[in-house]
């Protein structure tokens, strides 16, 4: 993925109408909304240089298609957009190659905000379970279904999985996230090792639409009102590569006083099984 840009996720997120805010704000969450649906974000920083991606969260997705060394660098991103005069120098060679590097420190650590910690502890996660497998994972059995960000739904759904046993896949945005652009992924899924392997060949945007003030139960601090759905086919594939861990096959559980869905992490998200049949009503 070494050098891909990102044009479909950037072209059509600029004609948007918004009101409510002032310029700045606008800006930045015009920013937020095409860096956090561009799958590749991670990719550009180390590639290109994009070091403003870094101002926002990452996502599992713009981690999860990275290979270890892509990982290092792009965790080191985080340190070098501050200055860090680094000592090993496969990164200082790396970053001395964009404008934005100036290495004056040997100690950022007061300048790391809770974002870049953010940022910093999702890729330490990939990093460290890129290469390593942990026992007791279930098997393709007890993964097929439908699997909720949260043991319970509310107002309405979190991020969720649909994983049928045919071998396709669905991920889903939270419906309370009125923010995202990025709304759906699919394609074929499989188990290698502990990682939930997801090739992905389509994805569904939320396109134009206006910026406005969050309403109703979204629980975003802006919302896309009026946006366009809008479909497209990822060619090449893109594959994510998901850690699994810490899976807990159901029932009694010694730190609750009733019944627990059978549960684990997928990602750096912790998800619920709330059905064997990922094709039953809870798909629409």
């Amino acid at each position: 993925m070494a050098g891909r840009i990102s044009v479909l996720y950037t072209i059509l997120f600029i004609s948007i109408c918004v009101y409510a805010f002032d310029s700045e704000t606008i800006r930045m969450y015009e920013l937020r909304s095409e860096v956090q649906a561009n799958l590749y974000a991670g990719d550009e920083v180390v590639y290109q240089g994009e070091i403003q991606n870094l101002n926002f969260r990452l996502s599992d997705f713009q981690v999860a298609s990275m290979n270890i060394h892509e990982l290092m660098l792009l965790r080191n991103a985080v340190f070098a957009k501050y200055g860090f005069l680094f000592k090993n120098e496969i990164n200082f060679d790396h970053f001395e190659q964009f404008e934005w590097y100036v290495p004056r420190s040997e100690d950022v650590s007061e300048l790391i905000n809770e974002t870049d910690q953010w940022n910093i502890d999702l890729i330490l996660y990939y990093e460290d379970r890129l290469e390593s497998a942990e026992a007791g994972l279930p098997g393709e059995d007890e993964i097929i279904g439908f699997w909720h960000g949260s043991e319970c739904v509310g107002s309405g759904y979190s991020d969720r999985f649909f994983l049928f046993p045919e071998g396709r896949f669905i991920f889903r945005e939270s419906s309370m996230n009125g923010a995202a652009r990025l709304r759906e992924l699919s394609g074929e899924w499989y188990i290698d090792g502990n990682h939930l392997v997801l090739v992905a060949d389509s994805v569904v945007y939320n396109m134009f639409g206006e910026i406005v003030e969050p309403y109703a139960s979204s629980g975003s601090d802006y919302v896309i009102d009026n946006g366009r759905l809008v479909y497209s086919e990822l060619r090449p594939h893109d594959v994510f590569r998901l850690p699994l861990e810490d899976y807990f096959e159901g029932g009694e559980h010694v730190d609750y006083d009733y019944p627990v869905l059978p549960n684990m992490r997928i990602g750096y998200g912790r998800y619920w099984r709330m059905a064997s049949d990922p094709d039953s009503e809870h798909l629409h």
